[in-house]
């Protein structure tokens, strides 16, 4: 198909002709019918969602589904269609097992995106969101953009391969893509993102200007993305918010070593064919601590890990605003609560510590963490100390450290979430025995969603004032790589000051990242 590109003011010059899909026999002029776009593949005719005020095209596949030959390999364009194909439901939801964090699916052809755009106008930034799950759940459907729209953003979400089936990386695998496997899901966000340079104009987007964000994994997934040597041109700004767990990720070999475990006796038919079913029973086998450990010595990451890149500054120099939640592991000791777990009793406190470190309860390692967190300062409560040490070893000395490699080769701003009085987020319900705080992902509702359905949170005044500076802020940087906007709290450059800003409704500080290193021990962790 000879490349076309309507903008939204120039759609109307546009003359179509030919069958729609379940529709009309006939398609009419596109003046009379403005939600009419063009890509790449085809036309698709999206809807006007008046209750948010925007413009909403949902269920545009990026990608050939993943499925038959096209299992664990790397993601290929989708095919062209003849009619206009409609875009008003989001696709399925990626194969996963369900849980807190998404909704269980068998789905395997699954790769599809969400635009959403103002109304009006041309030339927009675009703002891509990749969502977080531990790399084993999550979709992007929950994620409606109304009030990032509202600021003239064109936002798109995406799924992309979770599990087994978006980060298997197996011998068989590697034997038949040139030595290297694993990392498909990084690969389909990539897609996602050539995707976007190819037809976001026609949807009112710049793509020169994209900003890529996420949360959690999907912030993984973004300096993943940015230590490859596969994806310039491809975003031009980054945010990554609770994303540096794990910077060292695992080898090839380590990988390797986990796929043949987890899928035993299997060869690249029975990979080929086994049963979603059995796959996602299977991947229980690759998850390490809480989700997949992604791999370098793939296709996207050929050479280095996240820490390697960052540390030789051998990485895309982009604009990147990053930081992480005060209280982030609460999440995952509240998972385990309404599970059904029970706090373990004062006295077992170094017993849990060795649990969560994989470490000997009476090692060096445990009583220098024991003296760090002295139970008292937790009320003698083990499930808060616990989450305090996650907090600090998985997340947050992480993120400083990452903070500090980025500003020394691109502009850098850094934040810290810290209220702790924030609306319940992603937990069905708080655990009882576990002050959840600044919990992962509990800023979420800040950004995504309308400001009725936050108060209807339990969201006050002064949590609508936060979320409406953190969107300002958002958006902002994504418009020209600062997030500071006209009488908004200033936000210092992390280059120039090395201070973190405090996201809270109370007052707007930065503080010295010296304090921030000292407040969450991290000296203990860097060693």
């Amino acid at each position: 198909m000879k490349r076309l590109r309507a903008g939204v003011g120039t759609l109307a010059l546009l003359m179509i002709a030919g069958a729609t899909a379940g529709a009309q026999p006939t398609t009419p002029a596109a003046h009379d019918d403005p939600l009419l776009r063009l890509t790449e593949q085809g036309f698709v005719r999206g809807e006007i969602d008046a209750r948010e005020n925007m413009l909403a095209f949902r269920g545009i596949p990026y990608a050939a589904p993943p499925i038959g030959t096209h299992r664990f390999a790397p993601p290929t364009p989708p095919a062209a269609w003849d009619n206009v194909r409609a875009a008003t439901a989001f696709g399925p939801d990626c194969a996963q097992p369900g849980g807190a964090l998404g909704t269980a699916s068998t789905e395997e052809d699954c790769l599809y995106l969400n635009v959403f755009a103002p109304t009006k106008g041309d030339n927009h930034p675009v703002m891509v969101w990749i969502h977080g799950g531990a790399f084993t759940s999550g979709s992007g459907t929950p994620y409606s953009p109304p009030r990032l729209v509202a600021e003239d953003m064109v936002v798109v979400t995406l799924n992309y391969r979770l599990g087994a089936f978006g980060f298997l990386a197996h011998p068989a695998l590697s034997e038949e893509q040139n030595g290297r496997s694993g990392g498909y899901g990084l690969l389909d966000q990539k897609q996602a993102l050539a995707w976007v340079q190819e037809n976001i104009e026609a949807f009112g987007g710049d793509p020169t200007n994209v900003t890529l964000f996420g949360e959690s994994a999907g912030g993984q997934s973004i300096l993943a993305l940015m230590s490859s040597p596969l994806t310039e041109g491809l975003f031009h700004k980054a945010i990554i918010m609770s994303g540096s767990v794990a910077p060292n990720q695992q080898s090839l070999a380590d990988a390797e070593r986990l796929g043949r475990e987890a899928f035993k006796d299997c060869d690249i038919e029975c990979l080929r064919t086994l049963a979603t079913e059995d796959v996602l029973e299977r991947q229980a086998g690759l998850i390490e601590g809480i989700g997949i450990l992604i791999n370098y010595g793939t296709k996207l990451q050929p050479e280095r890990s996240i820490a390697a890149a960052l540390k030789e500054g051998r990485f895309l120099p982009v604009p990147t605003l990053i930081g992480s939640n005060l209280d982030e592991f609460t999440l995952f000791v509240g998972v385990n609560a309404l599970a059904g777990e029970t706090p373990p009793p004062a006295a077992a406190y170094r017993d849990a510590i060795g649990n969560l470190i994989d470490r000997r309860s009476w090692g060096l390692a445990v009583r220098a963490i024991a003296r760090a967190y002295p139970l008292a300062e937790y009320d003698d409560n083990v499930w808060q100390a616990l989450s305090a040490i996650g907090t600090d070893a998985v997340f947050a000395c992480n993120a400083l450290m990452q903070t500090q490699q980025l500003a020394e080769h691109v502009p850098t701003y850094a934040y810290q979430f810290t209220d702790r009085d924030a609306p319940l987020a992603v937990l069905p319900e708080r655990p009882a025995g576990l002050a959840l705080g600044a919990a992962h992902a509990f800023e979420l509702p800040y950004l995504f969603g309308q400001r009725e359905a936050f108060r209807a949170r339990g969201a006050d005044d002064s949590q609508l004032a936060l979320s409406e500076r953190m969107i300002r802020y958002w958006t902002s940087f994504a418009r020209n790589g600062d997030p500071n906007y006209e009488d908004g709290p200033v936000w210092p450059s992390f280059v120039d000051t090395e201070r973190l800003l405090h996201l809270d409704p109370a007052i707007a500080i930065a503080i010295p990242s010296e304090d921030f290193f000292n407040n969450h021990h991290c000296r203990i962790w860097s060693r």
